[in-house]
């Protein structure tokens, strides 16, 4: 019997029936699916600084702006207010008994002179507001963190003003503390992002750490202030022992903070500057306590020690990795050749 063409006899299955096997069909290659398409490019005005999506299609609110802008508006806006006071030959606080700061309030309050540390601040303020401008400061990483809390800082020094114009103790300490919170967190941004020139660290760096020993010293002042007024005598350890345990206080936190990085030297001086303010008026005004203007002035001493010592340890070690470093590529000096 013959075999059908197209079919296979793969073999006998009983019965005379053939097992017919039929034939393959040709393979078929699998098309290659198309790509992806290509991420479309942002629309044109969206820039290229950090901000949030609004909503609607390409809306973005440039937050880098916003933030450059509201710098150089506080900053302005400080100017003209010293100027104004400058002008007017007014005291930054009130002289009389009844100020939350004034000198005669308690022991730690210093003298008046003290507070006009705020003009190398505006000052930096100034000089940061034109400086963020730049074209390179504009893609600065380092600027967007430090920015928003020079912002803060900005907003906490109206708030002081307010506090010490009005006579509100309560709103004091509340902008003495932000400036404390304020001033930690840029001390700990400026260990891990160190300026990367001099300039920068002036204007940008030196006015976070001022208003931080500003802040403290705020502090330490208004809380004296109010314990004296309301009599209060914790443990019957009478005030002059207390003061000197904030004074220690103060040398002690402002000491830990200046042996880190490169010592903090205008937080040092800043710090220093206020202790010898208190320290010159225990020495020379009321209330008259010779141990506390010693203190202070011992206090202002040993803070500038440690920053100064720490300054010169971080420059002297990097000097030394320098020729260190310097050695490593230097060529090995010829040898005469031993005959």
């Amino acid at each position: 019997m013959g075999k059908p063409s197209g079919e296979t006899n793969f073999g006998y299955s009983g019965r005379g029936r053939t097992l017919m096997i039929p034939p393959l069909k040709p393979s078929v290659t699998p098309r290659p699916e198309p790509a992806d398409p290509a991420p479309a490019a942002p629309e044109s005005g969206a820039g290229t600084e950090s901000g949030f999506r609004l909503p609607g299609k390409g809306n973005r609110l440039p937050v880098d702006l916003i933030r450059r802008v509201a710098v150089s508006t506080a900053a302005a806006t400080a100017a003209g207010i010293a100027l104004v006071l400058a002008r007017a030959d007014e005291a930054l606080v009130d002289r009389s008994p009844q100020g939350v700061l004034s000198s005669p309030g308690s022991f730690l309050a210093p003298a008046a002179a003290a507070w006009w540390i705020w003009m190398p601040v505006i000052a930096a303020w100034l000089g940061y507001a034109l400086y963020q401008w730049l074209p390179r400061q504009r893609d600065n990483p380092r600027q967007e963190p430090l920015g928003w809390l020079i912002l803060a800082s900005q907003a906490a020094a109206f708030v002081w003003l307010l506090a010490v114009s009005s006579g509100n103790t309560a709103l004091l300490l509340s902008a003495a503390a932000v400036h404390i919170a304020v001033g930690l967190a840029a001390v700990h941004s400026m260990n891990i992002h160190p300026p990367s020139s001099a300039v920068e660290g002036i204007l940008a760096d030196a006015p976070l750490k001022i208003t931080l020993a500003t802040g403290v010293l705020s502090l330490v002042a208004a809380l004296a202030v109010t314990l004296t007024r309301t009599g209060a005598d914790l443990a019957g350890w009478g005030a002059t022992v207390w003061a000197l345990i904030g004074l220690m206080t103060v040398m002690v936190g402002i000491t830990v903070i200046c042996m880190t990085d490169r010592g903090h030297l205008s937080l040092a001086l800043a710090i220093a500057w206020g202790l010898s303010c208190i320290a010159f008026e225990r020495l020379t005004g009321a209330p008259e306590s010779l141990s506390i203007g010693v203190g202070a002035a011992v206090a202002a001493f040993l803070v500038l020690l440690s920053a100064g010592s720490r300054r010169h340890q971080v420059d002297h070690e990097q000097r030394r990795s320098e020729r260190q470093a310097e050695a490593r590529l230097r060529p090995e000096d010829a040898r005469p050749a031993i005959l």
